[in-house]
């Protein structure tokens, strides 16, 4: 008598399919908007080559309010500089558009910055590069799960079409069957 050793694990290969899909389209996604902010900051520092100190003149302040799930509200205060810089006679007053919860900065403190001269960019904040860094991990990180996925996929498509799935079709004698009867 002859027994066939049959695989429990059942694979829903269509759910696999959508959740590639979904892991690649957020990866992609997560990877444009890092690609985008790195290219971005690139533009920006080729834009402005002048070389200028700036002064904090202010710092901008702002409260930000948070819920949460129990619908618990907090407000916490961030903040930015405000940088006041000269370039051939003319005084130019800006910000930056980040802000953080920490006060880097204090008035009067002179930074060096390099601006064209109304756009500006200031080698200290780190803010675009952070973002740069965690998007393109995060959406390089999804995008490998997503390759992964269709890679098992390819591989379990391969062993249905050979007919040789060896869980399924593994053969065993009647004196080689591991359980009484």
């Amino acid at each position: 008598m002859r027994y066939y050793k049959r695989s429990h694990v059942h694979y829903s290969k269509s759910a696999m399919k959508i959740i590639a899909l979904v892991f690649m389209l957020v990866g992609v996604t997560f990877l444009a908007v890092g690609i985008g902010f790195a290219i971005h900051q690139t533009q920006l520092k080729n834009r402005c080559t002048l070389e200028v100190n700036a002064i904090i003149s202010d710092i901008l302040s702002k409260d930000e309010r948070h819920e949460n799930d129990d619908g618990h509200v907090s407000y916490s205060t961030v903040y930015t500089p405000v940088y006041s810089y000269n370039v051939d006679g003319q005084l130019y007053t800006t910000h930056s558009n980040t802000y953080s919860s920490n006060i880097r900065y204090r008035r009067g403190q002179t930074i060096q910055i390099f601006c064209d001269p109304e756009t500006f960019y200031a080698p200290n904040d780190t803010t675009n590069t952070i973002l740069t860094v965690v998007f393109c991990g995060l959406g390089g990180l999804f995008a490998i799960i997503a390759i992964v996925l269709i890679i098992v996929l390819i591989h379990i498509k391969k062993k249905q079409k050979s007919g040789k799935n060896f869980a399924e079709n593994e053969l065993y004698e009647e004196n080689n069957y591991p359980y009484d009867e």
